[in-house]
């Protein structure tokens, strides 16, 4: 039985570093939520698949690795209400039950699924962090002709 647990153990572990390995090198922004882990574990119908995930671990790979290849992890605030804002307007919705899958923003009449809202929202702080702010002059210094260009590979990943 020790060695079944082992080879589970070792067959999640390797599929953790493959895909924060692969998300490291195809992004060079990634944004993540600072979930409540301890909160879910509480309830008993997310517990064991919560506890299997291994967020903690997730996590720690995500940032080594990112930070190694040079690109950014940008964490949301626990607090940022992702699945509340409407990605259209911008209007925060004041409570949401998670039980609410889909909604419709009574602002500006935009349906939202849950989960493609809060993509859309978390897309939008990765491109707010990563675009520095400009102060004072922009122009370059000296008279030369210089090109300097700056991208950044934010790929979309909801349809």
């Amino acid at each position: 039985m020790t060695k079944l647990h082992a080879k589970v153990a070792n067959i999640r572990n390797d599929e953790l570093h493959q895909l924060t390995t692969r998300l490291a090198s195809q992004y060079g922004v990634i944004v993540i939520e600072d979930l409540n882990v301890k909160g879910m574990m509480a309830n008993h119908r997310l517990a064991r698949a919560v506890g299997d995930m291994g967020f903690h671990e997730f996590r720690r790979q995500l940032m080594y690795k990112t930070a190694m290849r040079g690109g950014d992890l940008i964490v949301a605030d626990r607090w940022f209400a992702s699945s509340k804002i409407c990605s259209k307007c911008g209007t925060k919705q004041e409570s949401m039950p998670l039980s609410i899958r889909e909604w419709t923003c009574s602002v500006c009449g935009t349906h939202h699924d849950r989960d493609l809202n809060t993509a859309k929202n978390l897309m939008k702080l990765a491109v707010s962090s990563t675009v520095p702010a400009c102060v004072g002059d922009v122009r370059p210094a000296h008279t030369e002709a210089t090109s300097t260009k700056q991208e950044f590979n934010v790929k979309a990943t909801y349809a």
